[in-house]
């Protein structure tokens, strides 16, 4: 259940409103985060095509236009007094006329996080359909359980073959034989970040391949981070008792400062 404090949220032919409301996620509901800086919602384009792709894997149909979105996260954005943050957007049957709209609690990485790494740890687990981004509660259950358990900041999920895959909320990236490298898309959620990154790899020359990831690589690793929506490129200084020396990898550093730069840029855009 998420609950939300007088949170302003927009849920189909309703117009914003005001009000304390829970709300219980539904299996098969299609979601995007999405972050909010200086009140323009990050590459929300990227985000609203994957939400098409998302709902098209289920045979659902869009809700909603590129356009109607901005507008009403801004109305969002300003209604809450806020120009940052995170806003979930939510398309589903069971909703009053298919979607919510609203503002969530959001937590990022502080300075020492992005200096020393976090720490994680691999989980025996496979997301079913990982193409697409829908609600499992049990998937949370398990996954948030684990993380508390271990001590960690993030679970590595490892598929049936060995390999790891992905990060519970984030995409993972590790540098080899000063190599980039990343889980094939087949098996991974395409988060908007990790599509950045690589963009941003290839346009500056640093060597980059999609493939497996067998655990056995861990050992070998010059550099690993995770990414998404909340951590930007986030080091990984552990991975069980392994430690990466993820903080002094030339590669990451530079992706680091790269996708602050795209930030920056696209903020100034559409300002």
């Amino acid at each position: 259940m998420e609950k939300a404090t007088g949170t302003y949220y927009y849920s189909g032919k309703s117009r914003l409103k005001t009000a304390d409301f829970s709300y219980e996620p539904g299996t098969g509901h299609i979601y995007e985060v999405i972050r909010v800086l200086n009140g323009v919602p990050l590459f929300l384009e990227d985000h609203l095509e994957r939400m098409h792709e998302s709902l098209a894997l289920v045979g659902k149909a869009s809700m909603k236009s590129t356009e109607e979105v901005r507008n009403l996260i801004s109305l969002l954005i300003k209604a809450n007094g806020t120009k940052n943050g995170n806003v979930k957007f939510v398309v589903g049957e069971s909703l009053q006329d298919g979607i919510l709209l609203y503002m969530i609690p959001h937590s990022y990485p502080d300075e020492m996080m992005y200096e020393n790494g976090i720490a994680t740890a691999v989980l025996k687990l496979e997301r079913t359909n990982p193409n697409a981004k829908i609600v499992n509660t049990s998937y949370k259950e398990i996954v948030a359980e684990f993380i508390k358990d271990k001590g960690v900041h993030e679970a590595l999920l490892v598929n049936r073959e060995g390999c790891i895959t992905e990060g519970s909320r984030s995409n993972v990236f590790f540098v080899a034989s000063d190599t980039l490298l990343t889980p094939p898309l087949k098996d991974v959620l395409g988060g908007i970040t990790r599509k950045k990154i690589i963009d941003l790899a290839r346009s500056v020359g640093i060597p980059f391949k999609e493939t497996d990831i067998q655990l056995e690589l861990v050992n070998e690793l010059q550099g690993a981070f995770m990414s998404g929506t909340s951590p930007k490129v986030l080091p990984i200084s552990r991975i069980d008792r392994t430690e990466i020396p993820s903080s002094s990898c030339q590669i990451i550093t530079r992706l680091m400062k790269l996708y602050d730069a795209e930030i920056d840029g696209y903020v100034k855009k559409n300002s």
